[in-house]
């Protein structure tokens, strides 16, 4: 027994140890998704098993799209199948059947019921497609990061996303993930030179989210300085691809009757609550609402979940001015360390996601939006690995990321 027990204990260590090389050998996008996707997988599970749905999330899913999934089926898919979810799904069963998803752009759902028919599951479909999708972005925001920024920025700022409090959206059935792979992608193609594709994968991303469109920026300017500096200007009918991808689109809502501004009709209607006012006017709006919350802190419990957000509306307009803050110290950190391009259209997004507040909450989403914004992750990303800050603010995001999570899961509205 005593001659056998130190063999049998070195080929267990020596198993362990094998297993823990092969994952520290693995790309660090690779194991950055595994690792963030277990802890969103087990927050999610434990959060639909532990903590009871919010009152009143039935009126959201009208039509039971999530109860189809079944009692095991909503547990596991409860950190994918949410909010805005139930739109996509619908879009996918039904098409444009009702107004208010004119402002939910067609690739997601399109794509979503093709994969959906092979599978014999819509939620399923949405779910490998927000999976792949973000696996591909990981790995290009790798490769681009590396290109422009050396591969230690890259590395903090492949692990920085993918840990993000709200990280979770890219595997939910959302188009975040879809809309980041595309983003890159039209940028990677055109920082190599690949005009016709940035341009189609440009138009791609154009109809997936209202902000694709803004890719024109970057992938023009890069293309812009390198005929510049060749000479030649040939290739520019590429670039009526991502405005004739958008105007299809709309082309299509105005056939159906809905009318051809119909998105933007629908995110200043009643449903959404928009407002066109501008981004310094949403700005002061959001200083106020922020400071009547620091006003109010300790008047009520500072957490206090409920179908509306898991805390009171005072504290949730601190939380967004202070992503509002870190997210123009991300675009400075960008516009320091990466081509104007890239700068042009972080500001560009940015203004763009601060351009029509909701009465009330007038950043509200941003959290959520600035998940695709991909140049404020590269500047955040260098300036955090200039530092060595890379290990405590993992530590930070892993906790955020599984509390947010299980909030989202439980019908907490979450961004």
């Amino acid at each position: 027994m005593s001659a056998t027990s130190p063999g049998i204990g070195h080929r267990r260590t020596s198993l362990s140890g094998r297993l823990g090389r092969m994952v520290v050998a693995c790309p660090v996008p690779v194991r950055a998704f595994f690792v963030s996707r277990l802890i969103v997988l087990g927050a999610g599970v434990a959060g639909a098993l532990a903590v009871p749905r919010r009152i009143g999330w039935s009126m959201f899913d009208p039509l039971g799209l999530s109860a189809r999934l079944g009692s095991v089926g909503d547990v596991l898919a409860a950190p994918a199948v949410r909010w805005d979810s139930i739109h996509y799904l619908g879009i996918a069963e039904h098409g444009y059947a009702a107004a208010g998803n004119t402002a939910f752009f067609p690739l997601y759902p399109l794509l979503m019921r093709a994969l959906g028919f092979v599978l014999g599951s819509d939620p399923l479909a949405g779910v490998a497609i927000s999976t792949v999708s973000f696996m591909v972005a990981l790995s290009l925001l790798h490769r681009l990061t590396e290109l422009e920024l050396g591969r230690r920025a890259a590395d903090a700022t492949v692990l920085l996303l993918a840990f993000a409090p709200l990280s979770f959206f890219f595997t939910a059935v959302y188009t975040e993930s879809l809309f980041l792979a595309l983003s890159l992608g039209a940028v990677y193609a055109a920082r190599r030179e690949r005009w016709a594709l940035a341009a189609g994968v440009g138009g791609l991303a154009a109809v997936t989210r209202v902000t694709g469109i803004l890719l024109v920026i970057p992938v023009a300017a890069m293309y812009l300085a390198e005929r510049r500096r060749r000479r030649r200007w040939s290739g520019l009918g590429w670039f009526l691809v991502m405005p004739a991808a958008v105007a299809g689109f709309l082309g299509y809502l105005a056939i159906r009757g809905y009318g051809a501004l119909a998105p933007l009709t629908q995110q200043t209607g009643a449903e959404h609550g928009h407002r066109l006012t501008g981004p310094i006017e949403t700005s002061v709006a959001a200083v106020r609402a922020a400071a009547a919350g620091l006003r109010s802190l300790g008047a009520g419990p500072i957490y206090q979940p409920t179908l509306g957000g898991p805390f009171p509306a005072g504290t949730e307009s601190i939380v967004l001015l202070a992503v509002l803050a870190i997210a123009v110290l991300a675009l400075v950190a960008a516009f320091r360390r990466l081509p104007l391009a890239y700068v042009a259209y972080a500001c560009a997004a940015l203004l763009v996601c601060t351009w029509s507040p909701v009465a009330g909450q007038p950043l509200k989403s941003l959290d959520r939006y600035a998940l695709t914004i991909f140049p404020l992750w590269m500047g955040a990303g260098a300036w955090i690995s200039e530092r060595r800050m890379g290990r405590a603010t993992l530590l930070v995001s892993v906790a955020l990321l599984a509390f947010w999570t299980l909030q989202f899961a439980t019908w907490t509205w979450v961004a």
